[in-house]
């Protein structure tokens, strides 16, 4: 189904709000925007597919948790129909545990691609492509390829 210009421009408002939560902005915000059945769909060694906005924010939480000082910004945000896809990059320093790993001290930067889809003015889909080998190289968890 089109979407008018308007619910297009609200919709990439919309997500721009989510990025502010992700660049240190307060989580209660998602509840505006993110519907409470949501579907989010991340890399399996990450958790995969989750249902809820709960699940979301516990995502949220677990990223803070490993990287304090995170940050996330949108650099290109498109919107069709009722679809927002954006090229994003984070990052922060691993200061704290991230999915049972101990700080290494190490600042990173990577970068994600997001996709959301909406319905009624709220987020129901969410998949995210994020360049975690990048972001794991940078912090030192994984080796580079061919060494």
């Amino acid at each position: 189904m089109a979407e008018s210009q308007d619910q297009q421009e609200a919709n990439k408002r919309a997500a721009q709000q989510i990025y502010d939560v992700w660049d240190g902005g307060d989580e209660n915000a998602l509840d505006d925007v993110i519907a409470e059945d949501v579907v989010f769909d991340k890399p399996d060694h990450l958790g995969g597919r989750v249902h809820g906005r709960e699940a979301y924010k516990d995502n949220l939480r677990m990223v803070r948790a490993g990287f304090p000082d995170l940050f996330f910004r949108a650099h290109e945000v498109v919107a069709e129909d009722d679809k927002v896809m954006a090229y994003c990059t984070f990052g922060g320093t691993h200061e704290g545990n991230l999915m049972g790993v101990d700080p290494t001290g190490a600042s990173a930067e990577a970068w994600d691609f997001v996709y959301y889809r909406f319905d009624d003015g709220k987020v129901v889909e969410v998949i995210s492509f994020p360049d975690l080998y990048g972001l794991f190289l940078q912090v030192g968890l994984v080796e580079p390829l061919g060494e």
